[in-house]
């Protein structure tokens, strides 16, 4: 298996991709894991509370380009020194060019289990962490019809054990 590889793993809340990254870095040889959420906190004036047309309030994120350069580099860095890199969670279409600015992704995976899955998942989270059903809804509907991650490897995660996602993504990744 080739060490250098850069791989995408993206997908609604509730898909697994911040267990699946974790196990997949953890069983692969020199790789790291790149969790996109602890990068973009390092920005926490990026963050507003706004309302949508609708008047619902809602928290956005307004430094995408900033946040994807950053990973970028980082990935680079860690690709300089040998290792396979995973880059995890959810990152705004603003972001992905500015990863790729800095480095190529070879791998792109989208995690996409069936919606009420998803919904049940964010229920066993803790209460501080659960999005709620509208906010999966939204995800989910979002990355089953942008064609922005057309060029994704679909994963249906819906009846998938951690290991059984993990393992069809290391498969790919040699």
């Amino acid at each position: 298996m080739s060490h250098l590889f850069i791989a995408a793993i993206t997908g609604p809340a509730g898909s697994g991709k911040t267990s699946v990254s974790a196990k997949l870095t953890k069983q692969l040889p020199k790789c790291v894991n790149i969790e996109a959420d602890h990068v973009k906190h390092f920005v926490p004036s990026g963050f507003s509370y706004d309302k949508d047309t609708d008047g619902t309030e809602r928290w956005n994120f307004n430094e995408w380009e900033l946040v994807g350069e950053c990973i970028g580099m980082l990935a680079n860095k860690f690709q300089e020194k040998g290792f396979g890199v995973i880059i995890n969670g959810y990152i705004d279409e603003l972001g992905w060019p500015a990863i790729e600015k800095q480095i190529k992704i070879t791998h792109k995976f989208l995690l996409l289990p069936h919606v009420d899955e998803a919904k049940l998942r964010d229920l066993q989270r803790p209460r501080d962490k659960a999005m709620g059903e509208k906010a999966i809804q939204e995800h989910h509907d979002y990355f089953s019809s942008n064609e922005f991650y057309d060029d994704f490897i679909k994963i249906d995660s819906t009846k998938q054990t951690i290991d059984e996602t993990v393992n069809s993504i290391a498969k790919l990744l040699v």
